[in-house]
């Protein structure tokens, strides 16, 4: 069985993330809580993520997903990389509007994660998500910086928890 933790909020992933990032003037500003297995977030979208006039732009609130569902490779204890993302669009998502989100874990195998998510304006559903993640080693992610090191703080949240069903 496991174990019960409260929610606990977290970090950002990284300063110029683009769902998260404090430092990047067109960040979704999300800030993430973890509840058990399941990811939360707020979403209010404003004039930097409009497509038609006064409407979210779909690719705005797919990062919001893609942000979401890659903060369950927290829970997970697995770095990852979004391999397949597929959003559907119950109805349009407005600029102004409070929604909320949340992720969970569908089914693990191996490499591969299924993850869902779903997002709510006032408990209606109005679009949500399914995306396959692929377990990538930590140095993975070094790729990006010229001297092939990680930002400070990361791979220290990758020890995978014994309790965990996955």
């Amino acid at each position: 069985m496991m174990r019960r933790v409260p929610p606990r909020r977290i970090a950002y992933h990284q300063p110029h993330c683009l769902g998260c990032g404090p430092e990047n003037p067109g960040s979704l500003g999300l800030a993430f809580e973890i509840d058990g297995d399941r990811v939360r977030t707020e979403l209010v979208l404003d004039r930097r993520h409009e497509g038609a006039p006064g409407f979210a732009h779909g690719g705005a609130v797919a990062t919001a997903f893609d942000d979401t569902l890659g903060t369950l490779l927290i829970v997970l204890k697995r770095p990852g990389v979004t391999a397949k993302l597929e959003v559907n669009y119950r109805r349009p998502l407005f600029l102004g509007r409070r929604y909320e989100l949340e992720a969970w874990v569908e089914s693990v195998d191996g490499r591969k994660m299924w993850l869902a998510a779903e997002a709510r304006e006032d408990g209606e559903l109005v679009a949500d998500a399914r995306a396959l993640f692929l377990e990538v080693d930590i140095a993975h992610f070094a790729q990006s910086q010229a001297d092939g090191t990680l930002p400070e703080g990361w791979g220290r949240s990758w020890r995978r928890d014994p309790e965990l069903p996955y």
